[in-house]
């Protein structure tokens, strides 16, 4: 569960740090890992991939801690500020002197509403804001398409992009940086759609082979091999394609998709969380109803555009299940889902 990019912006204008030059990822420098797309994928054909961003698998929680903070806090310092403006205005009997009661009143409705601005300001980084905000990687032009969460487009070449591990608290996530010109001061920055733990010895620089549960890097490959090596070595793997393009999920696909983060985890275990879950559900359905779908500007759809008949062109069904935009042609070429071993979400 990481939100740093979104609650709080990622910090840009200033240079790069050694730890993000130790662990730099090279496009051309193939891992020996398995690639991991971590229920990422919205849709991958020939010509692009498009994933959704990391806040999706946990979209929801942001409004849940918002709206909890506003009726716990906004509700007692309103309620406070109300009694002693009622005991001001001589409704409430109170023997304070009446100058005190107004102030205190006064003064705990501006904290009321200072409380309730910043909720709402936070409220609106997640509702009433996008959907999703979607990446795409064209391998035929070689560009990454990043939509910001002001709603414009960042656009970069794929070769000229400096990517990194990087951390907030425990969790790592890998992330772009675009440079400036002295490719030493970062302009901006957008992460992958996956953040996990990693182990020591995955996080050292000296290390030659991942281990088999680093999936941050695992996610990495599965971008970087679609994009140096082609959809064939990443299109088996793909089960699911989250069902959010051109259109909101639905109630059942948020449940499920909120229930994956637990993928594995003992049933006594996620019975005993059900009660949050559910209402992460709740406000996930309110976040996504109250916020808008993101269209990419025709520019970018004509850059993308997709071959007819491309044996690699997959997308979700309404439940997220992935099906083959071309049947005909998948089934002629063998393209299909097979598996991945030690998949989690």
């Amino acid at each position: 569960m990481d939100f740093s990019g979104i609650v709080v912006p990622f910090l840009i204008n200033r240079p790069l740090t050694e730890q993000e030059r130790a662990h730099q990822l090279h496009q051309k420098r193939r891992l020996e890992l398995t690639p991991r797309y971590q229920l990422s994928v919205i849709k991958l054909n020939s010509t692009y991939l498009e994933s959704v961003d990391k806040w999706f698998s946990w979209k929801g929680t942001v409004s849940l801690i918002v709206v909890s903070i506003m009726l716990l806090f906004s509700g007692s310092t309103g309620l406070m500020s109300a009694l002693w403006l009622l005991e001001a205005a001589g409704v409430l009997h109170s023997s304070a002197d009446v100058d005190v009661l107004l102030a205190n009143g006064l003064g705990m409705v501006a904290v009321c509403v200072l409380i309730s601005w910043g909720c709402w300001k936070s409220l609106r980084r997640e509702s009433f804001a996008y959907t999703h905000y979607p990446m795409r990687f064209n391998r035929k032009n070689r560009k990454v398409y990043v939509w910001r969460t002001d709603g414009t487009v960042l656009e970069m070449p794929w070769d000229d992009i400096f990517f990194t591990l990087a951390n907030v608290v425990e969790q790592w996530e890998v992330r772009g940086h675009k440079l400036a010109p002295d490719n030493i001061t970062i302009l901006e920055t957008f992460a992958l759609s996956y953040s996990d733990l990693l182990t020591s010895h995955d996080l050292n620089p000296a290390t030659l082979r991942s281990s088999d549960k680093d999936f941050v890097r695992g996610h990495w490959e599965f971008i970087r091999r679609y994009m140096e090596e082609g959809p064939s070595e990443v299109s088996r793997q793909v089960q699911f394609c989250m069902p959010v393009d051109g259109r909101r999920e639905s109630a059942k696909g948020g449940m499920h998709r909120i229930l994956a983060n637990f993928s594995g985890a003992p049933w006594p275990f996620l019975l005993m969380l059900s009660p949050i879950l559910l209402l992460v559900s709740l406000f996930r359905i309110f976040a996504m109803r109250t916020s808008k779908i993101p269209q990419w500007p025709d520019h970018v759809e004509a850059a993308c555009a997709v071959e007819p008949g491309d044996p690699y062109a997959i997308a979700g069904d309404a439940d997220g299940n992935r099906i083959a935009v071309y049947p005909e042609s998948a089934e002629a070429a063998g393209v299909r889902f097979t598996s991945v071993t030690g998949a989690k979400a």
